[in-house]
């Protein structure tokens, strides 16, 4: 791998990582889910004795919050394995954890991984894979999974079948195990499995699984109709039927003596939303919904400052494609961003630097970014979404800043001295979109819209502006009334009739000319306002 020599030139070894505000997240312990992020995630996977189940995820990612009330029910399920099985996740829509989701080659979200409690300790490589986002198929790819490891410490199950040689004191590994529930397993069946594991809240019983009743003569018991047999410390024996499943047969026979299960996760603590709304963004919003409408600079800022920190660095390896298309977008983003005098030094350096190479890694293009970045004066200075401001966590923000951007880049790529030919902001949105956003749901559609709607045959500047209009209208009807909608910004057709009462004519049918001259004014140089930045100096 080509080093990129450039940023030797500035690195220093006291960079660190960069913590970004309003860290909300999507799951939390009342879902029996950790969060963790780079510097916790390592050890945690490292630690006996559980098994983990660890989602990566882009909080704001439509797909991922969509799946966030599906993943914390199934976790919850999940807690009765807690034995054998802990839960965590990673939000890879932070800066900090930007490395260990590259190190991970996270390229899709959200992305469920195993890890296996044989590897804790020793090189666990990427985690197994597990692609589905339907709660049954998770729950049987996980209890395959769960069943081919070997747990050593006291308390765990043993998912091997009972041996010749074990006895009655090598059943008992721990004080607290009252029982052994040996379960007897046809051929191609899964039964005494999934027994194991739906027994796990019972601290009490361990289960054993046989599939020969000649292998219980040396523990005393003759072979008999019976599935289940329960026997205790003194070698006493019972045989249950299990006529009413495995399962119920046994927690029975445990209740009558008084063993109870571990009791379930407590309900999850309702979370108030109106401590997210606090005065200050209110204040925000009333501004943003007044009209005339603008677009602010702070939130083509912080979908620059993310996409240089946080999302083009995510890749493993930029070679070929997924290179060519890093220079594009960065090349497009040089000539036409709207930032102060560091920023555009910033983005020029970047280019300069990315044209002397054909290939690179996202730790190395990361490197870059904070040499050529570490000398200039303070560039990114807002840190907060103005015109994507959010009623509720998680909604808008960076995704309602990169359409910001992208409307921005194609009508200044008609307006620029050094003009790009007409196609290319399309050009170059649709290299980052296939390769680098985040959100996979969100780029398979954009990707089949860009064929269906031959992006490929956009010939003037004109044509460009009004093809991502067109687009991001198409989004705005897909998403109507989504669980991702803002309702305070619901996603209608825009320009709105109050915003532009001369785009539509009486039959409500769009009047492209206008939309034109509207689209123009509204992401014009003109129009972008400096409200919600601590100065407006800093654009000078």
């Amino acid at each position: 791998m080509i080093r990129l020599l450039f940023c030797l030139l500035f690195l220093s070894p006291g960079l660190g990582y960069r913590i970004t505000q309003n860290e909300a997240s999507l799951y939390n312990k009342d879902d029996n889910v950790v969060m963790l992020d780079s510097e916790s995630l390592p050890s945690t996977l490292s630690l006996k004795p559980e098994s983990k189940l660890v989602q990566f995820l882009n909080s704001f990612c439509g797909d991922c919050q969509r799946f966030a009330p599906v993943f914390k029910s199934l976790s919850r399920d999940l807690y009765q394995w807690r034995r054998v099985l802990r839960i965590y996740a990673v939000d890879c829509a932070q800066e900090r954890n930007v490395e260990i989701c590259r190190q991970f080659n996270i390229r899709q979200t959200p992305t469920l991984r195993y890890f296996s409690s044989e590897l804790a300790g020793k090189e666990l490589g990427l985690g197994v894979d597990i692609p589905s986002q339907d709660p049954k198929v998770i729950v049987s790819t996980l209890a395959d999974l769960v069943s081919k490891d070997k747990f050593e410490s006291p308390g765990q199950p043993n998912f091997g079948f009972l041996q010749p040689n074990e006895t009655l004191s090598s059943l008992f590994k721990h004080d607290g195990q009252a029982f052994v529930a040996l379960v007897y397993q046809p051929k191609d069946s899964q039964i005494g499995r999934d027994s194991i594991l739906s027994l796990l809240p019972y601290d009490q019983v361990a289960v054993r699984v046989f599939g020969d009743y000649q292998l219980l003569s040396h523990l005393g018991i003759q072979p008999s109709n019976r599935t289940v047999f329960m026997i205790d410390r003194t070698g006493k024996t019972e045989g249950l039927s299990g006529t009413e499943g495995y399962q119920a047969s046994i927690g029975k026979f445990l209740e009558s003596l008084n063993y109870k299960p571990v009791p379930p996760l407590p309900e999850p603590t309702q979370t108030d939303s109106s401590e997210f709304l606090d005065q200050q963004k209110q204040a925000i919003i009333a501004q943003v919904l007044k009209q005339p409408r603008k677009i602010y600079r702070a939130d083509l800022e912080q979908a620059i400052d993310k996409l240089l920190h946080i999302e083009l660095p995510k890749a493993l390896f930029l070679q070929g494609d997924n290179f060519t298309a890093l220079h594009s977008f960065l090349r497009v983003l040089s000539q036409l961003n709207p930032l102060n005098k560091n920023g555009k030094v910033l983005l020029l350096g970047l280019d300069k630097a990315l044209a002397a190479f054909n290939e690179t890694s996202g730790s190395e293009f990361a490197e870059t970014v904070d040499a050529v970045e570490k000398p200039l004066a303070k560039v990114f200075k807002g840190k907060r979404y103005v015109g994507c401001v959010a009623s509720k966590p998680f909604l808008r923000g960076f995704t309602c800043s990169l359409w910001s951007l992208f409307h921005y880049l194609t009508v200044e790529a008609g307006q620029s001295a050094n003009q790009l030919p007409p196609g290319t902001v399309l050009s170059a949105i649709h290299g980052f979109v296939k390769y680098f956003f985040g959100c996979t749901d969100c780029s398979n559609h954009f990707q089949e819209m860009a064929k269906r709607r031959r992006m490929d045959l956009v010939k003037t500047h004109d044509e460009e502006i009004l093809w991502l209009w067109a687009g991001h209208n198409e989004v705005n009807e897909r998403l109507s009334g989504d669980a991702t909608e803002d309702p305070q910004f619901p996603k209608i057709q825009f320009p709105s009739p109050e915003s532009c009462a001369s785009c539509r004519n009486n039959a409500s049918e769009w009047q492209t000319g206008e939309v034109l001259r509207y689209l123009k004014s509204l992401y014009g140089k003109d129009n972008l306002s400096f409200y919600g930045l601590p100065t407006s100096q800093g654009y000078n």
